[in-house]
């Protein structure tokens, strides 16, 4: 009840007792202190319910904004989960590359391991020809001469020229095996020169592909980065905003409870009047005024009612050697026993700055140094399966990035390295094999 329809009530309720009006006006007109709470009770509800309508304008375009975040960032989660997937195309190109360049360089160390051999084979072939040469030239020369001036008999002249012959033979098959091995270190040059400059061709495609991989990956990290800032951001406006609204209904609710106590007040004042005026009708009034402040009551009630914001739906997410993790080898399986105790993982021999990949799809939840295993990776698998690997030079993703299984995470270091690869089950490791 307003304090003008209180006012009415007083001013209009009749005394039966015409004698004593003037002291009854007394009693029938509110107390100015009760009108005053009143009256700055109803300035203040409309001025509340002005700046409520106001702050509900606000708080309806924080959550149009954040649901426009939220839609924003499952566009940039699905943006980054397909930059990842374009990764493991060029991951798997650029770990073959990695496995041809270490092809190559093991074929040009073997070449150059021939071509030493057979040049030291040469030397050693020329040093032995070295003292029968100016023998063999004379005898090339003269070879009649030498034998026919000797004083010997017939038989040593016979047995001279056999000697003759014989020495000819070696000579002319050791003229042919160092023929043979000239020929082999001219074919084993230009094998070696072919490999070199094939080495330099995949080496400079290696470092082509690289930088390609290296750019997806940090545009898949960014994108995914700039989801989250977005998305948290617009969350923390539409929660300010909901706080802001919440405070300034707290305020309504403590005006419209002063403005409920003042009424009833003058409704008490008004109720003390009428008693004195009409006590015959004191019954019925009394039910009417019962019924009206029932009436009041619930308005009042209704006034109170708080619509609270209905929560926004949660999203839900749902070869060997390196064994397609790393260019490289196994050095240690899960399991083998060591000197501290049983392998807890695979530890892989790697060439240095070899691209790493993600053993499956899943969320980062680290990726950062950690202690001495240097830049350490955790890949959330689902299911309670977890991935830890550990040894990186540098990772490209950051936490909470969404990767698929075969995308790239980062690199060896350059001095290259062992790559720990370690699968967790809850708190117990487990064999990597079943997921590799």
């Amino acid at each position: 009840m307003s304090y003008a329809a209180s006012s009415r009530q007083v001013r209009h309720a009749p005394s039966s007792h015409s004698g004593s009006h003037s002291a009854k006006k007394a009693l029938t007109v509110p107390s100015t202190s009760t009108r005053a709470a009143l009256e700055a009770a109803q300035a203040r509800e409309t001025a509340l319910r002005t700046q409520a309508k106001a702050e509900a304008a606000r708080l309806e375009q924080a959550r149009k904004q954040n649901m426009a975040a939220a839609a924003q960032a499952a566009q940039d989660h699905a943006r980054s989960v397909a930059l990842s997937s374009a990764t493991v195309a060029a991951a798997e190109q650029l770990q073959k590359t990695e496995n041809r360049t270490q092809s190559i360089q093991s074929e040009v160390e073997d070449l150059r391991a021939d071509q030493k051999a057979t040049q030291a084979d040469l030397q050693s072939d020329a040093r032995a020809l070295e003292p029968m040469l100016p023998v063999a030239q004379r005898l090339s020369l003269y070879p009649m001469d030498a034998l026919l001036t000797g004083a010997g008999p017939t038989e040593d002249v016979v047995r001279g020229l056999q000697v003759m012959r014989g020495l000819g033979n070696l000579l002319e098959t050791r003229a042919e095996s160092l023929r043979n091995r000239q020929n082999d270190l001219v074919t084993i040059e230009g094998k070696l020169s072919r490999q070199i400059a094939e080495l330099s061709r995949v080496e400079a495609i290696q470092s082509q592909q690289r930088a390609e991989l290296a750019k997806q990956a940090n545009a898949a990290r960014i994108a995914q980065i700039q989801s989250n800032v977005a998305a948290r951001l617009a969350s923390s406006n539409a929660s300010q905003e909901a706080e802001k609204q919440k405070a300034l209904q707290a305020e309504l609710n403590s005006v419209l409870a002063a403005e409920a106590a003042a009424m009833a007040q003058l409704q008490r004042e008004a109720e003390a009047a009428e008693r004195a005026a009409r006590k015959a009708r004191e019954a019925a009034e009394a039910r009417h005024r019962a019924q009206s402040t029932a009436a009041a009551a619930a308005r009042i009630s209704g006034h109170n009612v708080i619509r609270e914001a209905e929560p926004l739906p949660a999203t839900v997410s749902s070869g060997h050697g390196g064994d397609g993790i790393v260019a490289g080898r196994l050095l240690t399986a899960w399991g083998q026993p060591l000197e501290g105790g049983a392998a807890s993982g695979n530890t892989y021999s790697a060439a240095p700055g070899s691209s790493v990949r993600a053993p499956c799809s899943g969320t980062v939840e680290f990726a950062s140094p950690f202690r001495s295993y240097g830049e350490m990776l955790i890949l959330n698998c689902g299911h309670g399966y977890r991935f830890v690997l550990a040894g990186l030079g540098s990772i490209g993703v950051a936490t909470g990035q969404s990767l698929v299984k075969g995308s790239s995470v980062g690199s060896m270091p350059s001095s290259g390295g062992a790559l720990l690869v370690q699968l967790r089950n809850g708190a117990r490791s487990v064999n990597p094999r079943s997921l590799l």
